[in-house]
């Protein structure tokens, strides 16, 4: 059957922004706080009586702009070495960091598996019902939903996968999430200032979210023993990498979200997806199930050259 934009595709990592911009509403709302130590809370939640060292020392910024110290653990959660995002969360409280947190720069879901975890713990309330009451329905977007990675819905988009995998199931919040491509142009746009409708964070939360986070200098090791604070700069360098759940494409001198273009992409099995915010004032979406591109980021490419050949 022919694909229509508002049917729902795997989005995958664009749920890392999703949770973001969810996390980010309660710290306006004073139920999080950035820079408050959430490691024992969250091992005790998890049942994990001796947490690895360190781990006590992550924070909701840490987990946002993916500074935790976790490895990228991707056997954990696309090989079957865990049941659920519980079980991968347990595996990363046990297991050794891979830095201190705050000091270092490195991808992994568990951050956002874990953050998921994190609102749960904090709220009572299952992570997708508070992003559907904190940031869906102020966009009134009600037909978006998490699932199983071999879970169809009249609506859904069929991905291929194959037989025995579980990794949405391990991902959840950091990629568990199905959205029509038009979904996430309505919340992209929410989170750029220069446009006009609902923002559900305040514009100073929305200028720190699309700022890159720069790792703190450290010149001995005794620096590297403690967990270092973090920065965040819209200097001229460095122009690309990552802010609280975006990933910034282009970040020029001049800094500011309004002269910034950032988005995310997503892939997992037979899924590509990407959404863009330009500051020329386009902002657009592609949700894909099958092969092509090879690389999700051509994805951008591909559009690029359509907006520059069709004038």
């Amino acid at each position: 059957e022919v694909a229509e934009p508002s049917d729902r595709f795997r989005v995958a990592s664009i749920s890392k922004t999703i949770l973001a911009v969810a996390a980010l509403k309660l710290v306006e709302d004073g139920v999080l706080e950035l820079d408050a130590p959430v490691g024992s809370l969250l091992a005790t939640g998890l049942a994990v009586s001796s947490p690895t060292g360190g781990t006590e020392a992550i924070t909701l910024r840490h987990l946002l702009t993916h500074r935790s110290g976790f490895p990228r653990y991707e056997n954990l959660f696309f090989r079957n070495e865990a049941a659920s995002c519980p079980d991968a969360a347990r595996a990363g409280f046990r297991r050794s960091l891979q830095s201190v947190a705050g000091t270092s720069f490195q991808y992994s879901n568990m951050n956002f598996c874990v953050l998921g975890l994190l609102i749960e713990q904090v709220t009572g309330l299952p992570y997708e019902q508070v992003v559907q009451e904190e940031v869906l329905d102020p966009l009134a977007i009600t037909s978006m939903r998490t699932a199983g990675t071999f879970d169809i819905e009249p609506g859904d988009v069929e991905h291929k996968s194959g037989e025995g995998r579980n990794y949405m199931e391990v991902l959840a919040g950091a990629g568990a999430w199905l959205a029509a491509p038009t979904d996430l142009v309505t919340i992209l746009n929410s989170l750029d200032l220069e446009t006009p409708g609902v923002k559900v964070l305040k514009p100073a939360t929305l200028e720190m979210m699309a700022m890159i986070t720069v790792t703190p200098p450290s010149d001995d090791d005794e620096a590297l023993s403690e967990s270092a604070p973090m920065t965040t700069s819209a200097s001229a360098l460095p122009t690309q990498g990552y802010g609280m759940g975006l990933r910034i494409f282009d970040a020029p001198p001049t800094g500011g979200a309004a002269t910034t273009t950032f988005g995310h992409t997503g892939t997992l099995e037979s899924t590509h997806a990407m959404f863009v915010r330009r500051p020329d004032g386009i902002t657009w979406a592609v949700t894909i199930s099958g092969d092509y591109p090879v690389s999700t980021p051509e994805i951008a490419t591909i559009i690029d050259n359509a907006l520059l050949f069709g004038g």
